[in-house]
């Protein structure tokens, strides 16, 4: 996937930010995407499973890189 699946509505955002809660080096894909399609508050449709799954598996091969935090002065 080259380009980033952007949320474009409430459910979409609330789906990304339960998945990038969720993210951990050893977490398995299958885990992360059973984790959130059960804490949603929401039914999902089907543009809303699609999102998921495109999100989450942009989010596997494309991990946010953690910038040191020490000795950094804003």
């Amino acid at each position: 996937m080259d380009r980033i699946p952007e949320p474009t509505n409430d459910h979409e955002r609330t789906i990304a930010e339960a998945i990038d809660s969720k993210l951990a080096p050893n977490n398995p894909y299958e885990s992360i995407v059973a984790e959130v399609v059960v804490s949603l508050p929401f039914d999902m449709s089907i543009a809303d499973t699609q999102f998921l799954f495109n999100y989450a598996h942009w989010r596997q091969a494309s991990p946010v890189k953690k910038q040191p935090t020490s000795g950094v002065v804003p």
